[in-house]
């Protein structure tokens, strides 16, 4: 089966990212063109992801089994979808890891394989899937990031017994204005469709300048 392996790096705590990976819910939030359509049960969970290739626009309805190990703190989706538009069909797992970065954060290293067929098996050559699954790893990573600086902000407080009392040459107004709360980092915005289309070209310059280095 074809592999592609993503590593990027999360600015937080392993033990943070890894408890933010057990919300599904939130995981796939981060995700771009994912969506759930129903809970998840005893560790599975149907949903969709949807990706748009120029006039192309894939649909994959499945489900996924989920597996976690806290001691290694890796995880396992394994997965099956359905394009029934383009009788379809795409079956993959994914594995991740999670290890401590040199500066505190978390180093998160994706190894999927996966296979394709039907009318859209034509996308698994020269490079297009590897540059999809590139993009959504750079956009699930920078969603990540913001949902878990959102969930660490706290709002600004004034320390127990320091506020000041009235008539003691603070005015109610200048009180106020101390105890407002900071405002949280918001995360992205979800995008219900992966719009790939200049990965194309972006697929096409690295055969061009494949083709002339071969020169």
């Amino acid at each position: 089966m074809p592999a592609i392996k993503q590593v990027f790096t999360v600015n937080h705590p392993r033990d943070v990212v890894w408890d933010k990976f057990q919300d599904i819910d939130a995981v796939v939030e981060c995700l771009p063109g994912a969506s759930l359509t129903g809970p998840v049960v005893d560790g599975k969970a149907k949903g969709r992801v949807t990706v748009k290739l120029g006039p192309v626009k894939a649909d994959f309805g499945g489900e996924a089994e989920i597996t976690t190990d806290e001691a290694t703190h890796t995880g396992k989706i394994a997965g099956v979808g359905i394009d029934k538009n383009h009788s379809s069909r795409a079956k993959g797992t994914a594995t991740y890891t999670l290890e401590d970065a040199p500066n505190g954060g978390t180093v998160v290293t994706v190894d999927v394989e996966y296979s394709l067929s039907g009318s859209l098996a034509q996308f698994a050559r020269g490079g297009i899937v590897d540059a999809v699954a590139e993009q959504i790893c750079q956009d699930f990573a920078a969603n990540l990031e913001a949902e878990l600086s959102a969930d660490t902000s706290e709002p600004a407080r004034a320390a127990p017994g320091s506020a000041p009392v009235e008539g003691e040459g603070v005015s109610p107004i200048a009180h106020e204005a101390t105890t407002q709360p900071a405002p949280a980092v918001a995360p992205k915005r979800k995008q219900t469709e992966l719009n790939a289309f200049g990965l194309l070209w972006t697929v096409f310059k690295k055969r061009i300048a494949r083709l002339f280095g071969r020169g």
